[in-house]
């Protein structure tokens, strides 16, 4: 379809006329469907996406004012009607405007009034097309946008300001239903030795292939992984109690062992480990985020003094 033709619905109950206009219209390059009745244009309508309908108004079962009703409160987005009439009256004419058309052609239809018709409706389907690009660009550029303000520039983890306000919300909704929530909050062990000897650009790396490695284990619905900050990670997960979150506390555990990211400077351990606090309660929806993450940290706390590389849950 070149950029001055049209997809153009056809519906004339009068085989003749129909062929015809379908004819005359093709040979101007229009894409054109044509159809007999209302209920074939319904069917149609949605496959097709026509820029153009052109409407008997007089056709039995559902007429043409009927139709364009049907069709305007189906679909919202508007595209021009052009009904067709054998009547000349002024008042048919006004009826057809306030049933949604757009213009309307007397029949027989004149080839130098169609074709003006047609250049006029030719512009219009051109400026649709060309504000449906830009709308559909606009919407690529905020998805963009949401996911740079949603993510966190190094991991592409969620970062602090989602998991807040994802937190906020699930604090809100399982004290409502009453279901337990869990977070859980890890921190690689002994970074800072790694970033001294192994160097910023490994230690990115290495941050890195944690927060993909949480990402992998935590991909369902419900379950947010989110970097809190520096070496620090957290993981949200909704409708979770405290013996599923000890049982995800020990995936990552062991996750950590797989990726078996060496660090000769952790504590003899050899490979890069992390402590993890783990908090399990059923909310009242009263809690702060602040709250949560308090008893969560102090949870880590306790696992970093018990010799890290473990975890310890708080309820």
């Amino acid at each position: 379809m070149t950029g001055s033709s049209m997809r153009i619905l056809l519906v004339d109950d009068v085989q003749l006329d129909r062929m015809q206009l379908a004819i005359r219209l093709k040979q101007l390059g229009h894409m054109v469907e044509a159809v007999s009745s209302g209920q074939e244009a319904l069917d149609i309508y949605s496959d097709f996406d026509p820029e153009l309908v052109l409407l008997d108004i007089s056709m039995p079962g559902m007429n043409g004012f009927e139709l364009s009703q049907k069709l305007r409160q189906r679909y919202t987005e508007w595209i021009p009607f052009i009904f067709l009439s054998g009547h000349e009256e002024p008042s048919m004419i006004a009826k057809a405007i306030d049933a949604g058309g757009d213009d309307y052609l007397i029949k027989p239809v004149d080839k130098l009034v169609l074709n003006s018709k047609l250049i006029a409706m030719q512009r219009i389907a051109f400026m649709r097309r060309e504000l449906k690009k830009t709308t559909a660009e606009l919407a690529k550029v905020n998805e963009v946008l949401k996911q740079q303000v949603d993510e966190d520039g190094l991991t592409n983890l969620y970062n602090r300001r989602f998991i807040d306000s994802t937190l906020s919300e699930a604090i809100t909704w399982h004290g409502r239903h009453n279901l337990p929530l869990s977070l859980i909050m890890l921190d690689v062990d002994n970074f800072k030795a790694y970033n001294d000897n192994y160097g910023h650009i490994e230690g990115d790396k290495c941050l890195i292939s944690i927060g993909q490695m949480a990402k992998d284990l935590f991909c369902r619905s419900g379950e947010y992984v989110g970097r809190y900050g520096g070496e620090e990670f957290v993981i949200l997960l909704t409708n979770t109690d405290s013996d599923s979150a000890s049982s995800h506390a020990q995936r990552i555990h062991h996750g950590l062992e797989s990726l078996a990211i060496a660090h000769n400077y952790n504590c003899n351990v050899g490979h890069v480990t992390v402590s993890q606090g783990v908090l399990t309660i059923i909310p009242t929806g009263k809690e702060t985020i602040d709250e949560l993450y308090t008893r969560t940290d102090e949870a880590l706390y306790r696992a970093k003094s018990s010799g890290r590389n473990c975890f310890k849950l708080v309820t």
